[in-house]
């Protein structure tokens, strides 16, 4: 950032870094204006990376030179002066332009206020104000995968060529280093709206000239680690005795304890028994926590030196200690004990997987002179590839099992829960060493460090970080790297370096990052030293004996014979296959993804286990409150005898503080403390935060201090199902005709079989695609037919005319689903459709719902008889039912209902059933509940395998239903654009759709209701009292609802749908609107009403108690905006789209919400929220 005149030029850097932090931007911008000296830069590593940029650069120059591109240089004219040289530089730029150039290399992208130098701009045959051509933006970075960053680059690089050509590009390019050299595109459209808010709200905080020079106190963030301001900050911090010194005091806490008058370290330390229970929003175990941790660091400041205290253990139910608890978890050292530490970039992004391990160190105990350590690199042909991960992740699971082997005893140590979870990670993505792994984590071989400092001890530190408790045991490192970020910069570097390159720096980079590992190895190894230490002296404090954790052993020591028949059936199939993905056909990539599909339901079913346990066995009460799946702090409130009808059961119930959970109505959760059911859910009220508990009078009272969820489901006959097709497969090929072919054809994702040829499009334009894929239907011949059926297009409808379609052409029909319910729903709209045409067809019902109707209800064994027997036309029942051996080849067609949320595996196993497949769904709509991780590809499921990442089925593949008899126009304008590439469309009237009413909810289309607070996580006083103001005054005016025939008719609270992603919200909506027609966005998928409102709830990216992923999930927010006919609106902090994103992937989850601000209307009575909280955006979008 510079300043020329009055006005600040800024960079695509300067943007990247007011996203880091604002405060960061307030000092550039003092130091623009020469208000603060620039602060302290030395950094060889950077100035390395800057060259090795260059060098990249100039050989992806010459590629295009040798490929034939005619190539206009801009080159700079030193005799100018620098503004002079920009301007020159620009014009130059404009003339090639103008002029058609085929490359312009060193485009100087300048309009007075916004400086981008692009690497090259390349022509394409696109219109534009230039001519018959245009320009996109192409630039070279040295990563081997896509950042954030420098997408947002690309994004400010293509804004201002828009301005200059008057169109926006199409796409936008990045040539990227490492072995491959791949170039990666990108739409600009999937990424502009979010750069368009960023840019603007960047733009009006330079013109803010209030605080400079800056006087005010930030808040730490994650780039303080790495930036070039953080000694000023951190001096700031210290002279204010600010909060922000306070280990594990998170945003919230801060904000709340300010607004109570406590805004330094030693107020808070200073805070009272009596007052632990008057800060509004935190808990008191967790303001306790903090004004203990504040009170020792003071206390250690006023020494000069690190300090710390043990913490007792708990009492556990029976009045002993709590077991397995702070410095009790720690089990009996051995000799052959180990201590681990990986290395890896997290946001390492590619086509197959995101993330990776680069490095795997293990530290062997022994005397201090004589550590074997051991390092493990992902590394082949100077990068890290999958193959190479896979290998290094294996021989280090070897290093592992084969010493447990000699020594069943042994534990192998880490600091913090990254490394098993990296460990349970990597055998599911590379379906290998699953066994070795489950005996690992079952075996609770892994010892967490900083659990037991986090429960057992207190230290004066500011971070928990091992790095920073190194004083307490006197570990002095071998080398002085900054942290974990500069080891990931070094080892970037020594990647980019070619072959003839490497030399002495190739391999001095890579020891300096073994050594650093080793550090961090040997540095464990110390802190498990000085635990056992301190857990000695709590022994001596007690004067008992503390016990060790009891460690269950697995029973067996190898693979099962079933699975060691899987294993050999895997090899046989991947025998003759190229090892490399990518160099496969279709059809090996098919039967590749099936072998990697045999293990599917293991690999789901090991993942609850594992996540059991951990919640089971490494939380304590007061962290079940704050995990988002446990429900903690219960307290009894009450039993009473069971009302049913002769019922011997009694009911409990138990109180609980607010928080996130994931224990639902009739499941049967677990007691921690017991490991067994507590019993039945019979009521979870979270507005009056009391759960009920059905218990058999024969079993004791429940007594459980926490809940944990319990939803294990055995596969069955699905297994089975897959290894018979796999060995079928493996005997004559994956596309020979024969059994299953239509379940074959699925797996190699061919064109379906129709008597058309391969290749050609399923339906034409102007075609009604429901009548089409109900011929198509009818024409199957061992195949499957994909419909992919949008909000509101009928897909329930097409498919139920297409099964009575089937019936009446003399077919037997099976119909599945992941639920009973929403293949039951189907079922029903069957019997209206056939009652429409004066039929009543025979349908049975796999159901524990005894209420239907429209079929038979049937118990399994009475479904299968009824198959077999041929008594009926239709049966619906889930995939259980339709994997069983006897029912193979039963019937004549399969109808899958929402295969966008069933798996691959499940519909594989499934579909040997019948003749032919008719999959319905929508993978843009909520997505299959996944509990493990697969290699890439085996976690898709039917529907998203067909699409195979695209947003809209290919007309050769399937049918898109491609009108909405629901949305308004300005509503699926949105919808369209954002989730379905423009292909979608309102059905004719539906423009008709209006709300006559009083408030900021009258007319039609979509509203952003702006609503400012700070601090919250999954629930938003603000947003709910908001909520029922502008409901309340909508349905105070006596509304009124126009539906496309012109009718009208008035609304009512059932005609609002409000819609937020956290239970709490829920609650906290359901206190400030009694009998409001609320939830989450799972219960409203498949529901529609004239209004739906989407509470968003929490207060900023950094709030998100589930993270990006969850909070901006694509389908989540597309489900939530396309309830609505009339009217959608999204109550949020504006903040929310301002958020800092690490991968492209997290780009295009912000500009999906970031196109709804642009799109959306403010209330146009403008009565919510304060003016400067409205953002100001284009309304017009992109040009």
């Amino acid at each position: 950032m510079r300043k020329r005149g009055g006005e600040f030029v800024y960079s695509a850097t300067d943007l990247v870094g007011y996203l880091e932090c604002e405060y960061l931007t307030r000092l550039d911008r003092a130091l623009a204006a020469g208000l603060l000296n620039p602060p302290l830069e030395d950094d060889p590593v950077l100035e390395r990376i800057a060259k090795r940029g260059e060098l990249h650069e100039r050989r992806f120059l010459g590629t295009l030179r040798e490929n034939g591109a005619c190539v206009t240089e801009i080159e700079f004219d030193e005799s100018l002066s620098t503004e002079g040289r920009l301007r020159a530089g620009r014009d130059a730029t404009i003339a090639a332009m103008r002029a058609g150039a085929g490359v312009i290399y060193q485009a100087v992208l300048y309009d007075g206020r916004r400086l981008g130098f692009a690497d090259f701009l390349r022509r394409v045959e696109e219109p534009s104000n230039l001519g018959l051509w245009g320009y996109e933006v192409w630039d070279t970075k040295l990563a081997r995968s896509p950042k954030a960053s420098a997408v947002l680059q690309l994004c400010f690089y293509s804004d201002l060529v828009a301005g200059i050509q008057g169109t926006q590009p199409q796409n936008m390019y990045l040539a990227l280093g490492g072995f491959a050299r791949e170039e990666a595109r990108f739409r600009v459209a999937d990424y502009s709206a979010y750069f368009r808010l960023v840019a603007g709200s960047f733009e009006r905080f330079l013109e803010d000239g209030s605080d400079l020079p800056p006087k005010s106190t930030p808040d730490p963030v994650a780039h303080c680690e790495v930036c070039r301001w953080s000694v000023n900050c951190r001096r700031r911090w210290r002279e204010s005795d600010d909060l922000a010194l306070v280990a594990n005091l998170d945003t919230r806490h801060r904000l709340r304890l300010r607004q109570s008058g406590i805004t330094t370290r030693t107020g808070l330390a200073r805070l009272a028994d009596a007052q632990l229970s008057e800060i509004e929003d935190i808990g008191r175990h967790s303001l306790t926590r903090a004004r203990d941790q504040a009170e020792i660091q003071v206390r250690g400041d006023r020494i000069g030196e690190v300090i710390s205290e043990r913490i007792g253990p708990p009492a556990g139910r029976d009045g002993g200690l709590l077991e397995d608890h702070g410095l009790l978890m720690l089990p009996e050292p051995t000799p052959d004990d180990l201590f681990v530490d990986f290395e890896g970039d997290p946001f390492f992004e590619s086509s197959e997987f995101d993330g990776i391990e680069y490095l795997f160190g293990a530290l062997e105990a022994g005397a201090a002179d004589d550590l074997k350590f051991h390092a493990f690199w992902s590394i082949e042909r100077g990068t890290v590839t999958t193959a190479a991960e896979r290998r290094a992740f294996e021989e280090f699971i070897d290093l592992l099992t084969g010493r447990l082997e000699k020594n069943p005893d042994l534990h192998v140590y880490h600091y913090s829960p990254y490394e098993p979870a990296a460990v349970r990670r990597l055998a599911g993505r590379h379906n290998t060493r699953e066994e070795e792994v489950d005996r690992l984590l079952r075996g609770r071989v892994f010892v967490d460090l900083y659990r037991a400092v986090r429960q057992g001890i207190r230290a004066s530190v500011e971070s928990y970080s091992i790095k920073k408790l190194e004083p307490l045991y006197g570990f002095d490192r071998k080398v002085d790297l900054r942290e974990a970020g500069q080891s990931l910069v070094e080892f970037e570097t020594w990647l980019e370096l070619d072959n003839e390159e490497a030399g002495r720096e190739r391999e001095s980079l890579r020891q300096a990052i073994q050594d650093y590992n080793r550090d961090d190895c040997i540095s464990t190894l110390r802190l498990r030293d000085f635990l056992e230490r301190e857990r000695s002296k709590l022994r001596d404090e007690l004067g008992r004996e503390l016990p060790r954790p009891a460690a269950p052993r697995p029973e067996e020591t190898g693979d099962s014979e079933q699975q060691q028949g899987v294993n050999r059936l895997v090899d046989a199939l991947l025998a003759n296959l190229p090892t490399n993905t990518a160099e496969m056909d279709s059809d090996q990539r098919a039967t590749w993804l099936l072998a990697q599909l045999l293990n599917w339901h293991r690999r789901e079913d090991k993942s609850f286990w594992w996540e059991y346990f951990r919640l089971r066995d490494e939380l304590d009460d007061a962290e079940r409150i704050i995990d988002s799946s446990t429900l903690g702090g219960l307290s009894p409130a009450g039993s009473w005898p069971d009302p049913r009808p002769r019922s011997r059961s009694t009911i409990y119930a138990f109180s609980y503080p607010a928080q996130e959970h994931a224990i639902e109505l009739d499941t049967s959760p677990h007691d921690p403390a017991t490991g067994k059911a507590a019993g039945s859910v019979v009521s979870v009220d979270d507005r009056r935060r009391q759960i009920q508990i059905r218990r058999g009078s024969s079993r004791p009272a429940p007594r459980p201090n926490s809940l944990i969820p319990f939803d294990h489901v055995n596969p069955g006959p699905k297994p089975e199902r897959l290894r018979q097709l796999a060995r079928w497969t493996q005997e004559r090929g994956i596309q020979a005709s024969g059994p299953n072919r239509a379940g074959r054809d699925l797996l190699r994702r061919v064109p379906p079989r129709l008597g058309n040829k391969p290749g050609q499009p399923l339906h034409l334009p102007g075609q009604d695609p429901a009548e089409v894929a109900r011929q198509l239907a009818l024409g199957l011949d061992e195949s499957y037919l994909a419909i992919q059926g949008p909000p509101g297009s009928g897909k329930s409808t097409t498919g139920a005319e297409i099964i009575v379609d089937l019936v009446e052409s003399g077919l037997r029909v099976g119909v599945t689903a992941n639920s009973h319910k929403v293949y039951g729903e189907l079922m029903a709209k069957v019997a209206a459709a056939a009652e429409k045409r004066g039929r009543r067809l025979r349908m049975g019902q796999r159901s524990p719902d005894q209420s239907i109707t429209y079929a038979d209800r049937l118990e399994t064994g009475d479904a299968v008889k009824a198959l077999l027997g041929g008594a009926y036309d239709v049966i619906g029942g889930t995939t259980w039912l339709w994997a069983r051996g006897e029912l193979i080849d039963c019937i004549d067609v399969l109808v899958i209902d929402e295969a966008g949320q069933m798996s691959l595996a499940d519909a594989l196993a499934a579909s040997a059933c019948a003749r032919n497949l008719v999959l319905l769904g929508d993978p843009q709509q909520l997505n299959q509940p996944l509990k493990g991780v697969h290699p890439p590809g085996a976690e898709r499921s039917a529907m998203g395998h067909i699409l195979d990442g695209d947003r809209v089925i290919s007309p050769e593949m399937g049918v898109f239903l491609d009108g909405t008899w629901r949305l308004h126009p300005r509503i699926c304008c949105f919808t369209s654009e954002v989730f379905y590439e423009g292909q979608l469309r309102s059905r004719p009237d539906r423009e008709k759709w209006l709300l006559e009413g009083a408030g900021p909810l009258s007319g039609a289309g979509i509203r952003l209701v702006p609503v400012s607070h700070a601090g919250n996580s999954n629930k938003s006083a603000e947003e709910a009292r908001e909520l029922s103001r502008i409901v309340g005054s909508l349905l105070a005016s006596g509304p009124r609802c126009r539906d496309p025939s012109g009718s009208m008719r008035p609304i009512t609270d059932e005609d609002v749908l409000i819609i937020t992603p956290y239970n709490a919200q829920v609650a906290q909506i359901e206190d400030a609107m009694p009998g409001a027609r609320v939830g989450t966005v799972d219960k409203f998928q498949g529901q529609e009403a004239p209004v739906s409102i989407y509470s968003m709830a929490t207060s900023s990216p950094a709030d998100a108690p589930r993270g990006m992923e969850f909070l901006y999930s694509l389908n989540r927010l597309n489900v939530a905006t396309s309830r609505a006919q009339c009217l959608t609106a999204v109550i949020a902090n504006p903040d929310l789209v301002q958020v800092r994103c690490r991968t492209p992937r997290q780009m295009r989850l912000a500009n999906a919400m970031a196109r709804f601000f642009e799109l959306a209307e403010l209330p146009p009575d403008g009565s919510v929220g304060r003016e400067s909280d409205k953002p100001d955006v284009d309304r017009n979008g992109p040009s």
